[in-house]
């Protein structure tokens, strides 16, 4: 869809020339939904509908378009919810085996994060984060805080962290603790970090409200060896950037931590509710229902 040159174009105006492009739809309603999303974000929906001509395919209508729109509203919410749940366990996860390593007050001790690079900013970055934390909690202190102290223990300071820092967090810490949180969901340690890394993109996205449905991520989501995992790989999935392998990632690690969550039943009940939508364009493979690691 082109997007009008003129800012002044009126919403009326605009949905005049996306109706001349082939969409069938109410001048006022297309324009009330211009309002609503603005031009650009319902150009990312209407997207998947146009032809190799630049119109759009024929028979596209207004509701299509608005459709694929609220399911992929829907489905955000979904994952991030999904996503929240993960973050927290793991931000308890690595404060559990962080203290019982090094004890509760030493997450400004270099030496206790020896994946953080010795000639880069990263661990000066951390000691920002970590004031931070400190600092809110200080000056807004939680249930969590007894006594108003600047010397807190890492559970407390892990709450204000945000899922970057949380993800820098299980990179700086030795491989020992790595293991120890990503056994939690029976990963690897390495698949843990490929998958907190595409969760973070994902969290983001929804978080401003970002189209997910068919977005291709800048991560490539590493997936676990065969030999051990082989419900990864048969049937494989079509792309490793794509929101079908982080949906069935969400799956796979909520019912590790939270069996009979039953997010499983409502992402079906999503489908559901909006059959036409496009699965093969989220890279889910075929029947994808009936995949290993979407069945049980």
């Amino acid at each position: 869809m082109m997007l009008a040159d003129d800012p002044g174009l009126s919403f009326e105006s605009r949905a005049d020339s996306i109706i001349a492009q082939g969409i069938q739809a109410d001048r006022a309603s297309l324009a009330l939904r211009l309002q609503m999303l603005g031009e650009f974000r319902f150009a990312g929906y209407a997207a998947f509908f146009r032809d190799d001509s630049g119109g759009y395919r024929s028979g596209t209508t207004l509701e299509a378009v608005w459709r694929l729109y609220e399911f992929d509203s829907h489905l955000s919410l979904l994952c991030f919810e999904a996503v929240r749940t993960i973050e927290v366990q793991v931000r308890s996860q690595l404060a559990y085996h962080f203290a019982r390593k090094h004890g509760h007050y030493a997450y400004l001790d270099k030496a206790n994060f020896p994946n953080f690079a010795s000639n880069s900013p990263e661990f000066s970055w951390w000691e920002g984060r970590i004031n931070d934390a400190i600092n809110k909690e200080l000056r807004e202190p939680s249930s969590y805080t007894t006594t108003v102290s600047a010397a807190l223990p890492i559970g407390v300071i892990v709450e204000r962290f945000d899922f970057g820092t949380t993800l820098s967090f299980f990179k700086g810490v030795n491989s020992g603790i790595q293991k120890d949180v990503a056994a939690t969901a029976g990963l690897p340690d390495v698949i843990a970090s490929s998958w907190l890394l595409s969760l973070r993109d994902l969290r983001n996205r929804c978080a401003h409200h970002h189209r997910i449905w068919n977005w291709r991520f800048r991560n490539s989501t590493k997936i676990p060896r065969g030999r051990k995992f082989p419900e990864w790989h048969s049937p494989a999935f079509p792309s490793n950037r794509r929101m079908g392998i982080l949906l069935t990632i969400c799956r796979y690690w909520l019912n590790r931590i939270d069996p009979g969550n039953g997010w499983t039943e409502r992402v079906f009940g999503l489908f559901d509710a909006y059959p036409e939508a496009p699965a093969g364009a989220m890279g889910l493979p075929e029947r994808w229902r009936q995949h290993p690691l979407w069945v049980g």
